[in-house]
């Protein structure tokens, strides 16, 4: 597949295109892509490939295939192309459930996704959540404030929707072409995310440093704790000690007051007894 006149005269320039306004480029872009879906719709082929379902953590064989459809729009902050096509599952997928609020949970969650899906149930404790056989697979194109350019997927290769930034500089005739082979699944690592091994190192440094980190935190806590709750137990031995004090000297007071007032009351009788027994003694 060819690009565009005005890219080819610049292929000596490095592929790149230079002395355009951002506009001007769109609208080759707009071209390119145009006379791609052409080729689609007049073929009408359908394109294997490996899509790759993230929520459900499965991968598939499906049929990438038509009707494509091509569609430009404006406003005021963006101008955007958008293809449109289907991806369609070579066998179907279905997901048991045990009742139907999951089952529900896991439908509403799809949809999320744009696949849409059935519910299906043999009894009050065994439902079944089956997807659609096809589902729409979106490109996205789009030029913002006429300066910023990105593209955006969705349900293409993968259920995750993706988002990309574009340098005028980075557009040329390889990545035009390197996008559509990627649309029909046929250029599947051109955004397959890859970790180099220093990456690799340097995060794994960062989740040693992170557990380490977390580790001295926790002891940390727990030491702050451990003084908390002895603090409190000193803090509630001395109220219990200070009030067994109190209450002591209180029952100590009173037990002296009730044993003198006793002493007084048994002397004071025994005074009285002995005085009568002297007066009878004496009448005598």
């Amino acid at each position: 597949m060819n690009f565009l006149e005005e890219l080819e005269n610049n292929k000596k320039q490095g592929n790149k295109i230079e002395n355009k306004t951002p506009k001007e480029l769109w609208e080759s872009c707009f071209k390119y892509f145009k006379h791609f879906v052409s080729i689609l719709q007049k073929d009408n082929d359908n394109f294997e490939m490996n899509f790759n379902f993230v929520f459900l953590n499965l991968s598939k064989t499906c049929l990438i295939s038509g009707p494509y459809e091509i569609s430009r729009s404006q406003n005021e902050k963006e101008l955007k192309l958008e293809l449109v096509y289907y991806t369609k599952l070579q066998k179907p997928i279905a997901i048991k459930r045990k009742d139907q609020r999951s089952a529900e949970v896991l439908q509403a969650r799809l949809s999320k996704d744009g696949l849409l899906s059935q519910i299906n149930n043999k009894s009050t404790t065994e439902y079944t959540v089956k997807l659609n056989d096809r589902f729409p697979s979106h490109f996205q194109l789009i030029l913002e404030d006429n300066k910023q350019f990105k593209i955006t997927y969705k349900n293409v290769c993968t259920t995750t929707k993706r988002t990309f930034l574009l340098k005028e500089s980075e557009i040329n005739e390889s990545l035009m072409d390197q996008i559509a082979k990627y649309l029909l699944g046929q250029n599947e690592n051109l955004y397959k995310e890859t970790i180099s091994k220093d990456e690799i190192t340097k995060i794994r440094e960062q989740l040693r440093l992170n557990q380490e980190i977390k580790v001295k935190r926790e002891a940390k806590l727990q030491a702050k704790l451990k003084e908390e709750q002895k603090q409190e137990e000193e803090r509630i031995a001395n109220t219990l000690k200070e009030k067994s004090k109190r209450y002591l000297a209180e029952k100590g007071q009173e037990i002296k007051d009730n044993s003198t007032s006793f002493i007084k009351s048994k002397t004071e009788s025994l005074k009285n007894k002995l005085i009568e027994k002297i007066n009878r003694l004496k009448q005598k």
